[in-house]
């Protein structure tokens, strides 16, 4: 089974993203996508205005892995945030939000990860998505949808726990 215990952790998350928050509202944005929806890169740099749907709080993945096709939910406030960046840049409804390489997407994240001494990918914030989803209560058959993986089994690797988290599950049990 392949090792994930190398995610972040929402604080860790939050001082990247307030770091770059006060360096590009675009860093800003693709961290917090990133973060809330589990998408890998490829798929971030392949999303255009016209993909968002605010009515529905979801982002339409067109270009994904294996060519498959996906919604994934994004909540209001970074659908609004979005907006605004669409507007403040002029971003034609068919153009990529970010027009940037995934290997510029690698030093972005890497220049605010230095913030917590730590060298990390992209894929870092997939793998955390996905086991903070796990932690706060998603099912394995939703994540697989929101992930986009064909087998249960691909999604399920992310039912491995550290240690702390077993130890607050156990504390929680009424022997």
């Amino acid at each position: 089974m392949k090792d994930i215990t190398n995610y972040l952790e929402k604080p860790q998350v939050d001082v990247m993203l307030d770091a770059a928050a006060t360096c590009s509202t675009r860093d800003y944005l693709i961290i917090r996508i990133l973060w809330r929806t589990g998408i890998r890169v490829d798929v971030l740099l392949h999303i255009r205005p016209v993909d968002l749907e605010h009515h529905t709080n979801m982002v339409r993945i067109l270009k994904a892995k294996g060519s498959k096709q996906r919604r994934v939910p994004l909540d209001p406030g970074t659908l609004a945030q979005l907006q605004a960046y669409i507007d403040a840049n002029a971003i034609p409804a068919g153009a990529p939000l970010f027009p940037i390489t995934q290997q510029w997407v690698r030093k972005l994240i890497n220049k605010y990860a230095r913030l917590l001494g730590k060298n990390i990918h992209p894929h870092t914030f997939r793998h955390s998505f996905a086991i903070n989803s796990v932690r706060h209560g998603v099912d394995l058959r939703r994540l697989q949808q929101v992930l986009g993986h064909t087998n249960i089994n691909t999604t399920a690797v992310y039912l491995q726990f550290n240690d702390r988290d077993l130890q607050d599950v156990y504390a929680n049990v009424p022997f």
